[in-house]
């Protein structure tokens, strides 16, 4: 019997702990400028100073874009959100303060 008090006692304190730190819009917005920084840099390898900055710029547009543009599913312990980059869509799950993406097509 203790055994199972301890198992619901310990998944009550993961949950309330996802609850807690499900990102909303704002950190997707964040996440998302530093995601197409890193992938803009993918494909310029030797960029110049010039070069980083623009690829700065852009991934802080697209965040601020991104993020007002993406849909998001709220799944109170996690968040799945969906964006159409470039006629590609992507979607990124939002759990524990941290964002995974899961499929691009």
């Amino acid at each position: 019997m203790k055994f199972i008090r301890n198992v619901i006692l310990v998944i009550a304190i993961a949950s309330g702990g996802l609850y807690y730190t499900n990102p909303g819009h704002d950190a997707f917005s964040a996440f998302l400028a530093e995601y197409v920084q890193v992938e803009l840099a993918d494909d310029t390898p030797g960029e110049s100073e010039l070069g980083q900055a623009f690829r700065k710029g852009l991934g802080q547009i697209a965040g601020v874009a991104g993020g007002q543009l993406a849909e998001r599913q709220n799944l109170s312990l996690a968040s799945v959100y969906t964006i159409k980059i470039a006629g590609t869509e992507h979607v990124f799950v939002g759990i524990a303060g941290q964002f995974f993406p899961v499929k691009a097509s």
